[in-house]
């Protein structure tokens, strides 16, 4: 069982890493999963200590981070912010923020 659990969170992983840019719902992971919403939801909980959508963001902050980091002035922030998903530039702020303790358009000016 607890291999299955393994292949579900890969599979989600996988999926969610390579449509950051897209709008992802439950829908979608148990699709690409084979496995309710409600599994998901717990296993992430267990793997990640995060809800599948928290997953998502951090990974969508972790990803614009890095490139915001490798574009520096070639890409406005904004740009970076929606290409991976992340439409709501007033929360992407604070939240990037929060996560890394400097706001994006400093990190692009470092």
């Amino acid at each position: 069982m607890e291999n299955n659990k393994h292949i579900l969170i890969t599979k989600a992983c996988e999926y969610i890493e390579n449509n950051l840019s897209e709008k992802i719902t439950l829908a979608h992971l148990t699709y690409c999963t084979s496995y309710s919403e409600r599994a998901i939801q717990l296993l992430f909980k267990k793997h990640f200590k995060l809800t599948p959508f928290e997953y998502i963001e951090e990974q969508r902050l972790l990803k614009a981070f890095k490139l915001i980091k490798t574009h520096k002035n070639e890409k406005p922030v904004t740009h970076i912010a929606k290409d991976v998903g992340l439409i709501h530039l007033g929360r992407f702020s604070v939240k990037f923020k929060k996560r890394f303790g400097v706001s994006a358009s400093d990190l692009a000016k470092s």
